[in-house]
């Protein structure tokens, strides 16, 4: 039994990076439901998330009104979360240009500023982005094609590339996370609806928009809404927008243990679309892309110590437990040397897998502990 049981954690570590994408692949051969893009114009309100921006706001706000789209079609709001630096003052200084500002009195978080921003919206399609996210110019006209070309789609979503400061210039990389993540949403679209959205980057049809509870995270509620009206939500691969990475190692461990807290709590909330019988091939894929992903920290705690009792099992139990050994170990070398201010790029796959299942645990235990998670605090490069 304990053998089996080893076993069948070893599987549901792996199965949510590597079986369920395989999977993905070979259903993909049977069924795909692509795209046929055609142009289309509608009108848009770009709503842009901010608090204590002043640093990167401006630049926002220009790269937003660069954008290659009908000025006349585009609608710009700020909703500033109760900013306490000039932020407000910033954007004020584009009133000129129709930029519109909407300033909260207290800070109630960014699920409640796009409420807001939702009722005011003019346009027939929202985009939803961070104040740090730079898109690329043909970003609306991309999104503005893909809801324009089939009525069956509600909400679109692209994927977010870091860029940092390296020898003098600009460099934007793209993790082997990421890149998973891309083509397991690139697949889950072509079999119907791709699960969640970057919250950097989406577009949805704003009649489908419905208000959310504060404490809910937009960018995976929001889609999970749409899909529950009956309308697909499919990630474009040529939609990308720019971002700092974060600070320092325990700023993404604290962002990563937030979404994990809301994640649950949206998941345990709309756990009707986890029905089979109702949703066969989405709750497939939700199980799939979130719920079992959420699980696994506690598959990994449970490895080690079934593994120590069954070292005396034979020759593969000592090559298991070193290889969990080497992975603790190279983690714990690339903390220690991201908190002396050196940077590394070896081993950042295996870095990033442990530090983000280990915020996952901290992100249950405030679930689990009744505490809610609604504002946020930006912490950048």
């Amino acid at each position: 039994m304990l053998e089996i049981s080893f076993i069948i954690c070893c599987a549901m570590v792996v199965y949510p990076y590597v079986i369920y994408p395989v999977l993905l692949k070979l259903l993909g051969c049977v069924q795909s439901r692509e795209v046929i893009i055609k142009n289309g114009t509608p009108s848009i309100t770009f709503i842009i998330s901010a608090f204590n921006e002043e640093k990167i706001i401006e630049e926002k706000i220009r790269n937003t009104l660069m954008l290659d789209y009908p000025k006349e079609k585009l609608e710009i709001i700020v909703v500033s979360d109760n900013s306490t630096d000039r932020t407000d003052e910033i954007v004020g200084s584009f009133s000129s240009d129709g930029v519109i500002l909407l300033s909260h009195p207290v800070r109630r978080g960014k699920t409640a500023g796009l409420n807001d921003a939702a009722v005011k919206a003019r346009g027939e399609i929202l985009v939803c982005s961070d104040a740090d996210a730079m898109y690329e110019t043909d970003a609306l006209k991309k999104m503005a094609a893909c809801l324009s070309s089939d009525a069956s789609i509600g909400l679109v979503t692209g994927s977010t590339y870091y860029r940092s400061k390296g020898e003098g210039r600009i460099v934007v990389t793209t993790s082997t996370y990421m890149k998973l993540e891309s083509f397991i949403k690139r697949h889950e679209s072509m079999l119907g609806s791709c699960v969640g959205a970057d919250g950097a980057i989406f577009a949805m049809r704003k009649y489908l928009y419905q208000p959310l509870q504060h404490d809910e995270i937009n960018d995976l509620v929001i889609p999970l809404k749409v899909i529950q009206q009956g309308y697909r939500v499919i990630f474009h691969d040529d939609l990308h927008c720019f971002e700092a990475p974060a600070a320092n190692a325990i700023g993404e461990f604290n962002r990563q243990a937030r979404i994990t807290n809301r994640t649950l709590r949206a998941l345990f909330r709309n756990a009707a679309l986890m029905n089979i019988f109702k949703y066969p091939l989405f709750s497939f894929e939700l199980i799939s892309h979130k719920l079992l992903r959420f699980v696994v920290p506690f598959f990994m705690v449970s490895l080690f110590p079934m593994n120590v009792l069954l070292l005396s099992q034979g020759s593969i139990y000592y090559f298991t437990f070193a290889v969990q050994i080497s992975l603790y170990s190279v983690s714990l070398f690339r903390y220690c040397q991201e908190r002396s201010g050196k940077e590394g790029k070896l081993f950042n796959f295996v870095y990033h897998f442990v530090m983000v299942n280990a915020s996952m645990l901290t992100g249950w235990m405030k679930f689990l502990t009744g505490q809610k998670s609604v504002i946020w605090n930006p912490q950048r490069q």
